[in-house]
């Protein structure tokens, strides 16, 4: 790959400086912006969701807002800043009225790492919030909050994101950076290659980007092949295979397919986690027969079909793996169990 692209973070670079820009979070969004526009916000504000669903960036936009784009807001995060007395130095600090701006706006970020003693502290300056000072909260875990804040602060909830929704930003994230380029630099070889990296991403619009940026990164064709290398995603021929060998009780292939991953340094307690969850996407195929659901990509649509025998076995194989995934899990050396289980199914069958 040449240097002509200049190393921006594709998740900076394109992350909302508007309402406008937020995906999805439709009802979130209309609701701040009514308050914004009639001034009438609450002084403590809680945004909460699944990581990458635009929390802290939309406590910027509101910020900016608020301020009409004077001043910024001060953020911290609470995961490294999470003492009783980081909480009175802001409660000090937060006395002072901003120099820059008509409020002082706090976005406290990751909250729920705060401990008991500094929640007792904000509770405190909750309670008679200074004027013109506001403060976002923002956290992935809320059911870590004391109801003593949740019940003085406004909550808004940010769903996770619809896979449709990220493809379409992705595609819009692939198409300015070729205008930005100048030319058709990065081609979207297969299109189910952002499918995929949607699906990895659970809901995640940041995890989406950041994970686009890795594979532009590595080629500037876009293919599930280059996708699967860059991310370290299991290779699923490996998947079909051994499920292959163990429907035909091939003892010896499937031994030599775990030797084979051990051998390379691969985590055989991760890969049994990737393998239940691609059988789980197997059964979820068979019973809904679409992608939208399951992370396995469309390119092996020749593969996935199973008869109806096999699927009740593949469905049973899910559940015992399951248990041997409990059984291991405190296993230093977790491969002769693993290879055990497997050479018993294929002896005496589920």
């Amino acid at each position: 790959m040449d240097n002509k692209k200049s190393r921006i973070s594709l998740a900076n670079l394109y992350r909302p400086k508007d309402f406008s820009d937020v995906v999805e979070q439709n009802s979130t969004v209309k609701i701040l912006s009514y308050m914004i526009e009639n001034k009438d916000f609450p002084n403590c504000m809680l945004f909460t969701g699944s990581a990458g669903t635009g929390k802290t960036t939309t406590a910027r936009i509101v910020a900016n807002k608020i301020n009409n784009g004077l001043g910024n807001p001060i953020e911290i995060d609470a995961a490294s800043n999470n003492s009783v007395e980081n909480v009175r130095r802001i409660s000090e600090e937060a006395k002072f009225k901003s120099l820059d701006s008509e409020y002082k706006i706090y976005i406290l970020d990751e909250v729920h790492a705060l401990s008991s003693s500094a929640w007792q502290a904000l509770l405190k300056l909750f309670e008679e919030p200074p004027a013109k000072t506001i403060f976002i909260l923002c956290t992935t875990d809320p059911q870590k909050i004391p109801n003593t804040i949740l019940s003085r602060v406004q909550r808004f909830d940010f769903s996770r994101i619809t896979f449709n929704s990220i493809v379409k930003r992705l595609n819009y994230i692939v198409e300015e950076e070729n205008k930005r380029l100048g030319e058709k630099y990065y081609v979207i070889k297969e299109k189910e290659a952002l499918e995929y990296i949607a699906k990895l991403a659970d809901g995640g619009m940041r995890d989406a980007i950041t994970n686009l940026d890795k594979c532009l990164s590595y080629d500037n064709i876009i293919t599930v092949e280059s996708v699967s290398k860059v991310l370290g995603i299991q290779d699923y021929e490996v998947m079909f295979n051994l499920t292959d060998f163990i429907l035909d009780g091939k003892s010896e292939e499937i031994i030599s397919i775990i030797e084979e991953m051990y051998l390379s340094g691969k985590d055989l307690k991760q890969f049994l986690k990737q393998y239940i969850i691609f059988l789980l996407d197997l059964c979820k195929f068979r019973l809904l027969n679409n992608y939208d659901y399951i992370q396995i990509p469309q390119t092996y649509e020749k593969k996935i079909n199973y008869g109806d025998e096999d699927f009740v076995f593949i469905n049973k194989l899910r559940n015992r793996l399951v248990k041997l995934q409990s059984s291991i899990k405190w296993e230093n050396s977790p491969k002769v169990m693993i290879e055990c289980e497997f050479l018993d199914i294929c002896i005496d069958g589920i």
